[in-house]
């Protein structure tokens, strides 16, 4: 995992993928791991989230979809908490050999990943291939759950 200084703390970095804020908003009355886990990573001083403005953007669509008044309150939580990153163009071009043209979306944040030496949390198979190439690194939201003992 990697690991930045920032105010002389440790501080992790993530990326959250749409699939996780999906699991964890998608039954709003059910308190679930995925739910659990996102507010840990919401809430925890020593993460930061990291995103761009397709992964906002993605995320709001899915909570007008999933309308429900907890899962606004999370992707507020969410926004409020995302740090948005502009993608220098080197980085787009490095991540997109590993994935399809129709794919820009995880093009992205495979790219904002690697531009911030981030962790990317998703159940997406497209990204195991940079995954399995160690230009990022990915954790499943399982494997996230158990990282955070939740």
């Amino acid at each position: 995992m990697t690991l930045k200084i920032k105010s002389e703390k440790n501080i992790r970095l993530f990326l959250v993928d749409t699939n996780l804020f999906i699991a964890a908003i998608k039954n709003p009355k059910k308190e679930t791991n995925s739910l659990r886990l996102l507010l840990e990573l919401i809430d925890d001083a020593s993460i930061t989230l990291i995103g761009n403005e397709f992964l906002i953007m993605e995320m709001e669509k899915y909570a007008q979809i999933f309308e429900s008044k907890r899962g606004n309150e999370i992707l507020q939580k969410l926004i409020d908490s995302t740090e948005l990153i502009d993608v220098n163009e080197k980085f787009l071009r490095l991540c997109k050999s590993y994935f399809p043209e129709d794919e820009l979306i995880d093009i992205y944040h495979a790219a904002t990943c690697l531009q911030e030496s981030a962790v990317l949390i998703t159940n997406d198979r497209h990204f195991d291939k940079i995954n399995n190439e160690n230009i990022i690194e990915v954790w499943s939201i399982s494997r996230a759950i158990k990282e955070f003992g939740i």
